[in-house]
């Protein structure tokens, strides 16, 4: 059995929707917290937003991390009561499922607005990561190998316990639970999720961001 296989009853329009449904709750939820929010306010606030879109059922534990959490990797426990202040940084990471398909998507904000370099640099070091997989096509290690470089050139760690791993109709896992950094050969589009997660030792903040490698791939 592949490690990319799909089940029979794959339905790439619904693993679409399924994407662009995480990426909807994902920012409504960004846009509806206040300063001083704590991270288990905000969950509570997500439940509302998820049961408003339909959702009954997560593939993975929703991660939601304030401040100096943001350091924070997906098994890790956050540091309880943090509040979000104005201009710190927080990021959302959920996986709906949507007629039984995975969504992902997970991303880094600034509370109260505005732009961040950190942010910045975890979505350029993904789309640099994505432009060099579909143009030179890299290994899973190769592929995590370019990120780690692309992230220290721009001043920052790229945490490799943040590895990728697969997606697709719910659950991927009856096919692969392993990660992308360790899948060694050229990882087809539409099927893994690339995550970045940057770490700025001296701020002592983390920015994540995750999506379908290959999205638009598979869009057109």
């Amino acid at each position: 059995m592949s490690a990319e296989n799909v089940g029979e009853k794959f339905n790439l329009e619904d693993y679409l929707k399924a994407r662009e449904i995480s990426k909807e709750i994902t920012l409504e939820l960004a846009h509806s917290l206040p300063p001083g929010s704590t991270e288990e306010e905000a969950h509570e606030l997500l439940k509302t937003i998820l049961a408003r879109q339909g959702i009954t059922k997560l593939w993975h534990p929703s991660k939601i991390r304030f401040g100096e959490n943001t350091l924070c990797t997906f098994r890790e426990e956050s540091t309880p009561g943090q509040r979000l202040g104005m201009g710190d940084l927080f990021f959302v990471d959920i996986g709906p499922v949507f007629n039984l398909h995975e969504g992902d998507y997970g991303e880094t904000f600034r509370c109260g607005g505005g732009s961040d370099p950190l942010i910045a640099a975890s979505t350029d070091v993904f789309r640099e990561t994505e432009k060099v997989w579909r143009e030179q096509k890299l290994s899973g290690p190769k592929l995590y190998e370019f990120a780690q470089k692309s992230a220290q050139a721009r001043g920052y760690k790229l945490d490799l316990r943040s590895g990728g791993h697969r997606c697709g109709d719910f659950p991927h896992a009856l096919f692969h639970k392993g990660k992308l950094l360790d899948f060694s050969s050229v990882p087809t589009k539409g099927v893994w999720i690339l995550e970045i997660h940057l770490r700025d030792e001296e701020r002592n903040r983390g920015a994540f961001f995750e999506d379908i490698l290959g999205l638009e791939d598979l869009k057109s």
